[in-house]
This record gives C-alpha cells, structure tokens and sequence, in this order.
C-alpha cells in the first residue's frame, strides 16, 4: 500500500506544471511567428515583413500577435538576434583555427558566409546587410552582434599565431579585408545566382582562388626571406660558373 502511494506521488511529479506548460506553448507560439516572418520574407523581401500577414499564417488575429510581439521592429530585433546566434554557433563549429593552411581558414570562412546566406537568407541580410529602413537593433542584438566580428578576428589572431600568414597591421585590419571581400562574393551570388544551392555557381567556385590570393599576399617573412635566400644561392651558382668558363 505504501509503495503504491509512493509511485503515485512520483509520478505527480512527471507532469509538468501550469507555469512550464504556459512557457512552452508561450515558445512555440514566439517560434511560429518567427517562422511565418522568415517566410515571407524570404517570399517578398526582408523589408516586406507585415505583422497582419504573419498573423494570417499563423492563425491567430494581429491583436493576439501584439502580445508576443508588440511592434515590427520587435519581430525584425527576435530575427537579427536568432541570426547572430546561428552564424556563430556554425562558424565556431568549423574549427578553422585548427585549419592545416591560410588558405583553407580563409576559404572555410567565405564559404561558411555564402553558405549561411543561401540557406538563411532573409537572416543573413537582416543581421550583415541594412536592408529595413529605421531598424536598428537592441542593446542586446547589438552584443551578441559583435560576437559575429570577434570570433572572425580571434580566427585572424589566431592563424597569424600560428605563422600561417602575416598581414600588414593589426588583426583588426586584415578582417575588414577580408569581410569586404566576402561580402562582395556573397551580395553578387545573392543578386546573380539566387537560386543556386549552397556551394555551387559562379561565385562559390572563386573562393579557393580569393583564399590563395590572400595567402600569397600576407606569407610570412619566414617563407619570402627562404625563397630570396635560394634565388641568391642560384644567381651565386651561375655567377660562379660563369667566372670559371672566362
């Protein structure tokens, strides 16, 4: 008998309670939302979003929407923040600091840009480009913002670190470069081949190439001295023989 009353009360406890069923219902609605808004933007365009709209989708009147969202702005501030976290969490699991060259850290990261935004394009646009007229994020969007910047140039520090590559100046700099040109890669592959699935077309297809580049330009010193230590061993060479023949 007590060891009936005792799997009854266990039991009990298993069911959650008023207070967790209502925060999950609360989350899946918030998530619903955000859903039928990454939709039509995607659909219409990123500046296009309608709350009416989204409340069509989802089911529920505009009014019943305020309450999880109480502007466009909030919707459009819930996005630029779910972004962020997704392009880090995805970047930071690449380990390109553990990559065996610059180039192939180089190349891992433009890829990872023109990957994110064909998969998430409506996010992508949102969170690295100023595609909504008057948004401006949250104290809050803003910090986990920067994480996009930082984890980029702690993977710069960190190659430069490693003796992989040696740009002129801070890392600070070589990531603006490097960030504009995978900006450049990834708006003409929005703009040209929309479409395409991630990894293919034109525009993916220069990465390896835009990835040599950089690692040939910023070499380190090491690499540049060996290779004028040898052309002066050859001239030396020739030079040499050339004195024995006369």
């Amino acid at each position: 008998m007590f060891a009936s009353l005792t799997d009854a009360r266990e039991n009990t406890t298993t069911v959650p309670s008023v207070a967790d069923r209502r925060k999950r219902n609360r989350q899946e609605m918030v998530d619903g939302i955000l859903s039928a808004a990454r939709a039509q933007m995607r659909e219409e365009g990123v500046a296009a979003l309608n709350l009416n709209e989204v409340a069509r989708r989802v089911g529920v009147t505009t009014p019943a929407l305020y309450k999880y969202f109480p502007s466009k702005m909030a919707v459009y501030d819930a996005l630029f923040r779910l972004g962020t976290r997704l392009y880090v969490e995805e970047f930071k699991a690449l380990n390109l600091d553990e990559a065996e060259s610059g180039a192939a850290a180089i190349g891992g990261a433009f890829e990872h840009q023109l990957g994110f935004a064909a998969r998430n394009p409506e996010l992508y646009q949102l969170i690295l480009q100023r595609p909504v007229p008057g948004f401006v994020p949250s104290a809050e969007g803003l910090v986990e913002a920067a994480e996009v910047e930082q984890v980029a140039i702690m993977l710069v520090s960190r190659l430069m670190e490693r003796g992989l590559i040696a740009p002129p100046g801070p890392p600070e700099r070589a990531f603006a470069l490097l960030a504009s040109v995978a900006a450049g890669l990834t708006s003409n592959r929005i703009a040209n081949e929309p479409d395409l699935p991630a990894g293919e077309g034109l525009f993916a297809s220069l990465v390896p190439e835009a990835a040599a580049i950089f690692e040939k330009a910023w070499a380190p010193a090491k690499t540049n001295r060996s290779r004028r230590g040898g052309a002066s061993k050859k001239r030396g060479k020739s030079g040499g023989g050339g004195g024995a023949h006369a």
